[in-house]
């Protein structure tokens, strides 16, 4: 995928805080299709403490991943932005048919030319595995 084959924007450029309460939005609905439009091709995903995921495709890749485990939910608690850094304070809830598991997140991400080009996520490796009833990282 590439930044050419994201639908068409109209109208201004969404705020930063915008895009990123849109693009929360259709990763819980599991709408990977729209990613291009949110996401520079060459955006990086770091879910710290996990090695950085470099690209839209890969980006994607890694989200379907993490939605095959069951449910994402995102609950946004607080969101607040600096020019173009928007930081949030999330509650990431994974729904499997055996347990739900909720993980407290802080997020940021750094937005240009209106599309996101770095997502990092900043959480506890170990409450993250026990929270979601995982042996291992995803």
């Amino acid at each position: 995928m590439s930044d050419d084959a994201a639908a068409p924007r109209t109208g201004s450029p969404r705020a930063p805080v915008e895009l990123v309460r849109e693009f929360c939005a259709i990763w819980e609905e599991g709408r990977f299709d729209r990613f291009g439009e949110f996401l520079a091709a060459h955006a990086v995903f770091h879910m710290l403490p996990l090695e950085p995921v470099h690209g839209l495709e890969a980006i994607t890749r890694e989200c379907r991943k993490m939605a095959s485990l069951g449910k994402v939910r995102v609950r946004i608690l607080h969101m607040a932005a600096d020019g173009a850094r928007v930081f949030t304070e999330r509650i990431d809830v994974l729904e499997r048919p055996d347990r739900t598991g909720e993980l407290r997140v802080a997020g940021v991400f750094d937005v240009e030319d209106a599309r996101i080009v770095a997502w990092r996520d900043y959480f506890d490796l170990r409450q993250a595995l026990d929270a979601f009833g995982l042996e291992e990282a995803f």
